[in-house]
């Protein structure tokens, strides 16, 4: 488990590496080209589990939150159950962190029993993948958020009811595409007809700071 300089976390989690998604701007996928001579799997991005990873949570004693496989897909339906069953369990033994799932598979989110400390939430770059907010809101989560990064487009009809939490974010990496404003604007102000907080991340150089937090549904646990 390493510490992270993304913003609306702590700390990183990795015990599922590798994705088959296959997204041209992935940046989990740059990210573990560095690791050609720890693990053969994680440089081909190939979906594996690392169970030594498994008990690092329970090591930090800190209330803190927890990005669970940055570096992979959690819920893809090329994902075995007991992967993601053996988290959950460390999760339901570290109930002073919070756990956030970030996925591109929402219906691979719909079987699972989730515990109180879990924040689940999807990532949509394109009103082309609005859909993925339907799904969500079918999962049986304490929280559910939306990660709108990379941003490319314009969020057209962006319906947000049943949502608690936005990220919104640019994409990183070679060859990035700035947002428009614009689309940026749009995504505030649906976040503001439905009083859902919104996390606009530094790289999106905004001129305003806004980075808010879902403290009304976490109470009595880390927020900042």
């Amino acid at each position: 488990m390493n510490h992270t300089l993304i913003e609306w976390t702590m700390y990183t989690w990795n015990v599922i590496v590798g994705c088959l998604v296959g997204c041209p701007f992935c940046y989990a996928r740059r990210q573990a080209r560095r690791f050609k001579h720890r693990c053969s799997k994680c440089y081909c991005f190939e979906p594996h589990f690392h169970a030594e990873r498994l008990d690092e949570p329970l090591k930090v004693k800190k209330p803190s939150k927890i990005f669970v496989c940055s570096m992979g897909e959690p819920f893809g339906p090329w994902v075995p159950r007991e992967w993601t069953e053996a988290i959950l369990d460390v999760v339901r033994r570290c109930p002073q962190h919070i756990f956030q799932f970030l996925t591109k598979c929402p219906a691979g989110a719909k079987g699972y029993a989730f515990p109180p400390n879990c924040w689940i939430g999807t990532s949509v770059d394109r009103s082309a993948a609005l859909g993925r907010i339907d799904i969500l809101r079918e999962v049986a989560a304490p929280l559910r958020f939306v990660s709108f990064e990379p941003l490319l487009g314009p969020m057209v009809d962006l319906d947000l009811r049943g949502i608690d939490w936005v990220i919104v974010g640019a994409q990183t990496g070679p060859g990035a595409a700035k947002p428009d404003a614009r689309w940026v604007e749009g995504i505030i102000a649906a976040c503001r007809q439905e009083s859902v907080p919104v996390f606009l991340k530094n790289n999106l150089r905004w001129p305003e700071r806004i980075q808010e937090w879902p403290t009304a549904t976490t109470q009595g646990m880390v927020t900042g």
